[in-house]
């Protein structure tokens, strides 16, 4: 995978991360480590991560290069979805969005996120 189409996935974790307008610190960590194995500075990936949480059109301009590997792609930003250990809607929605660009199937996306509330929910019952 190129190093740009890694960037355009940091790109698209950071808007599943800051859609709620809030980046938790397991999901910070999770988009440092991404930024760290790609090479993108602190300072990148914090401009990266404040216009995620304060302009909902950043996320539109992110699907554009992220067909190549769809199921990797995929699998990256769930990942950063459960960091804080919850999907909400406006999780879902973006996470949608980007498996429609992804073509990813509708029935498959589905399967794909009630898996992940179901992970989820475990991870709670597990804390309790």
């Amino acid at each position: 995978m190129s190093v740009m189409h890694q960037v355009e996935i940091l790109r698209a974790a950071c808007c599943v991360a800051g859609i709620d307008g809030d980046t938790t610190d397991r999901e910070r960590r999770l988009l440092t480590h991404l930024a760290d194995q790609i090479g993108v500075g602190q300072a990148s990936l914090q401009a990266m991560i404040d216009r995620a949480e304060r302009d909902k059109s950043f996320c539109d301009e992110q699907f554009l290069l992220l067909k190549t590997r769809p199921d990797k792609t995929l699998g990256i930003l769930l990942k950063v979805a459960l960091a804080d250990r919850k999907l909400g809607d406006d999780e879902c929605q973006v996470l949608q969005q980007f498996a429609e660009r992804l073509g990813l199937a509708a029935e498959r996306f589905r399967g794909v996120l009630e898996q992940a509330k179901r992970e989820i929910e475990s991870r709670r019952k597990g804390a309790d």
